[in-house]
């Protein structure tokens, strides 16, 4: 019996210890599917009804998620948390120098802007004009040109230097994109080796342009999936003092949880205390480590 009672003791505080790892370690709602695929969804993110806060559902097929669900084409491949962001893949305008011209569009929704910091607006082909119009609390707009009058002239750096690829910086809190290109710029001089040109907003760090994407239809090929953009999210519009008053919609509701101002975007984001980890955003979100 003296050898049993330390045994007890031993087997209650692993037991206790594995609730509490787990309670820790949850970042979805009790009774809401946590993962799809080899991705964690992470509240406020959620498939089904009473799984997320408003704007964050998320479906999950084929072991892939997706905004809202597969026919919104915004794959989800990351969410951050700590850091308010949101990989994903968004759409890319095509226009040819036989065809009109495409062009893509993207509307984010109400807590969700696409990352000035971390993404731009880029451009395949030469003698293409393409162009980003979009909404914050104005009318926006950007744009690149790229030129290349034959095939020697494009560049092989890898670089987007104006030369068969061109980039420019996008503007702020962007909720509604529209990608299109210029009619008085067209691929009919050059069709022989560069028929397509294609505009996309992306991840910066991502893209290295090679000389081959001009040729036929390479590079829509290649990415035909879409490519990778950093979307910005907040669990709220407002700043921390205007959100708490409404505890309706407030979410940081942990106890270990405070509300702060998102680094990347307007409103506000939901963080454990120090010495607390966790899901801010679920009341029983943030346990001590």
């Amino acid at each position: 019996m003296a050898g049993t009672l330390p045994c007890l003791i031993f087997a209650a505080t692993l037991m206790l210890a594995s609730i509490k790892s787990s309670t820790a370690s949850r970042m979805a709602k009790p009774r809401c599917q946590e993962t799809c695929g080899n991705l964690t969804i992470p509240y406020p993110f959620g498939i089904g009804e009473g799984c997320f806060r408003e704007g964050f559902d998320v479906s999950c097929e084929n072991n892939s998620i997706y905004r809202h669900n597969s026919s919104s084409r915004i794959k989800i491949y990351n969410i951050s948390l700590l850091g308010g962001q949101a990989r994903v893949t968004t759409l890319i305008a095509s226009k040819c120098f036989n065809e009109t011209g495409g062009w893509a569009w993207l509307n984010t929704g109400k807590f969700f802007t696409i990352s000035t910091k971390a993404n731009k607006l880029t451009a395949v082909g030469c003698n293409t004009l393409a162009f980003l119009g979009g909404f914050n609390e104005h009318r926006v707009g950007a744009g690149c040109f790229s030129m290349c009058a034959d095939r020697r002239s494009v560049d092989e750096s890898g670089q987007c230097s104006g030369m068969g690829c061109c980039q420019t910086s996008i503007a702020p809190n962007l909720n509604f994109s529209n990608i299109t290109f210029d009619d008085r710029f067209d691929n009919s001089e050059v069709s022989g080796f560069n028929p397509c040109s294609y505009a996309f907003v992306a991840e910066q760090d991502w893209f290295r342009f090679e000389a081959s994407y001009l040729e036929d239809n390479k590079f829509k090929e290649k990415f035909k999936d879409g490519v990778p953009t950093l979307l910005d999210w907040v669990a709220g519009n407002e700043y921390c003092d205007e959100a708490v008053k409404n505890m309706s919609t407030y979410a940081c509701i942990s106890k270990n949880s405070q509300c702060i101002t998102s680094p990347n975007a307007t409103g506000y984001l939901c963080t454990c205390n120090n010495g607390f980890a966790g899901n801010p955003y679920l009341e029983e979100g943030c346990q001590g480590r």
